[in-house]
């Protein structure tokens, strides 16, 4: 049985350590189990140490540790000191990428403290490889305290990155995430091919007039580099290929997978057909969307792309499609934060969506809407036009009054790269700029539902015409681009096991 000083230590411990962070109380569990037994010790060369001795020698040492304890715990209780711990790898905020990135060494510590007005700028931890750009910045006001609000990014903060020639390759912004720091993250679509990297901060303003907080000018700007040549060491390419051609006419080529520190890029192609190029003539096939999805053996998902179907998980940091010299040929890049190494997985595709032109048309009588709603129907879309008025200013985009056709709806189709017009009976062609919100879900892979409504659930969806400002006998509602939907899709391919 411990005596009374050990149970009063341990007592005291205990109750410091509940609120402290886990490298905190690994500290103390250290120190804990650095304490001799109650009833002996280690066996030592010389005379055994007397009752009074080893009463003395305990207290001394129990003493001892109480001090750490409560020096620890002083250190924690400043608020200045203890935001300085807080970490990219703290456990809410650190991802995969992260970690491989920690794992290989390559957390860069630039050490950047500036003073300017009696606030400070600190930059501690910064991760960099070909794929993206994190860093950790934080801000500290005249009382020592981080504060979260008052550095803005815009015009006036900017964290810009340079290649070895100068140029400009990609910038920051405040990805959030996390109370305990600025969470700065920037993508790159394409890897970075260059040895080094600079980063500059162009920090010239703190405040937030949206929260109402004063602004206080000065100069916390900054500049370092970072090298790249051991993260571009950790770079794999590896072949990935395969290919399938849909019902519809879109052949898709699976080309190579590359592994990154922090993250692993898919390449691929696609093809249309000549005659899938007659539906979406001239530049309009350039507009398409890809889904698909990751698998593991047991046909759990790992991730996926452009799915409505909830709930899903997305890593997806990046992605590019570039025209290729040919009408209907792209090439795509999709930039992810893992897939999981030495396991199987599958690529299976669900479907595209791609701008295709439409003539579907309703004629409706605006004053009678109200009373007699008319439904729109092209490719399983369904708009129910419910009513139409004429808004006044400053209800409407500009400073004339405009006509609003109010709607509600669900979509089978996308809604990225729809064009709806609306015409008098005479043919005179009415602009139409588009009011309210839309939401998708979707319960598997290829069935999804998209609702169209109004800002909020007293209102309709609106069709606004700034040149129509009378409520005219008859109508035509007319879409010309539909998001078209293909997902009549029935392809699935094992993937290169990837290593470490």
């Amino acid at each position: 049985m411990k005596d009374k000083l050990d149970q009063e230590l341990k007592s005291r411990m205990e109750g410091y350590t509940d609120q402290l962070p886990d490298v905190v109380r690994q500290r103390i569990d250290l120190t804990l189990s650095s304490l001799p037994a109650a009833g002996g010790g280690t066996a030592r060369s010389g005379a055994a140490f007397s009752r009074t001795g080893r009463k003395a020698w305990r207290l001394a040492i129990g003493a001892a540790a109480l001090l750490i304890v409560v020096g620890i715990v002083s250190v924690f209780a400043v608020p200045s000191l203890a935001e300085r711990i807080r970490s990219l790898f703290a456990r809410d905020n650190v991802d995969i990428g992260l970690l491989r990135a920690q794992e290989f060494g390559l957390v860069h510590h630039p050490k950047i403290k500036v003073k300017d007005k009696g606030y400070t700028v600190k930059v501690d931890e910064v991760v960099a490889d070909p794929t993206r750009v994190v860093m950790a910045l934080q801000l500290f006001g005249p009382d020592g305290r981080h504060d979260r609000d008052l550095l803005v990014f815009g015009d006036d903060n900017q964290v810009t990155i340079k290649d070895e020639t100068g140029r400009i390759v990609g910038s920051l912004y405040d990805y959030g995430l996390t109370p305990d720091f600025y969470y700065l993250v920037a993508f790159f679509p394409e890897p970075l091919q260059t040895d080094s990297i600079t980063l500059e901060g162009q920090l010239t303003s703190l405040g937030n007039e949206i929260q109402n907080i004063p602004v206080t000018h000065g100069d916390w700007s900054f500049r370092f580099s970072v090298d790249m040549k051991e993260a571009k060491k950790q770079t794999k390419e590896t072949p990935f290929e395969g290919s399938y051609t849909s019902p519809d006419g879109m052949t898709i080529r699976l080309k190579r997978l590359t592994q990154m520190v922090q993250g692993v890029r898919l390449e691929l192609e696609t093809e249309l057909s000549e005659e899938a190029l007659s539906r979406s003539p001239g530049e309009l096939w350039n507009k398409q969307m890809l889904k698909f999805h990751f698998e593991d053996a047991g046909g759990n998902e790992i991730h996926s792309v452009n799915t409505k179907k909830s709930p899903h998980r997305d890593s997806l940091m990046s992605y590019s499609q570039i025209p290729g010299n040919k009408p209907g040929l792209m090439y795509w890049s999709f930039t992810f934060k893992y897939l999981p190494p030495d396991q199987p997985y599958r690529f299976v595709f669900d479907g595209y969506s791609i701008a295709e032109t439409d003539g579907s048309a309703v004629e409706f009588e605006p004053a009678t809407l109200l009373d007699q709603p008319v439904t729109f129907q092209s490719f399983g879309d369904e708009i129910v036009l419910r009513k139409f008025t004429v808004e006044s200013p400053p209800d409407t985009n500009g400073n004339v009054p405009e006509g609003a056709l109010h709607v509600n709806g669900n979509l089978r189709n996308e809604n990225s790269f729809n064009k709806y017009i609306v015409l008098g009976v005479d043919g005179k062609e009415y602009t139409v700029t588009e009011r309210g919100g839309s939401s998708g879900i979707g319960s598997g892979w290829k069935d999804h539902k998209i609702t169209l409504s109004g800002y909020r659930p007293e209102l309709f969806y609106q069709f606004r015409m700034a040149q129509l400002q009378t409520i005219s006998d008859k109508l035509i509602f007319k879409r010309t681009v539909v998001d078209r939907l293909y997902s009549n899709v029935d392809w699935t391919l094992a993937g290169p096991v990837l290593r470490k």
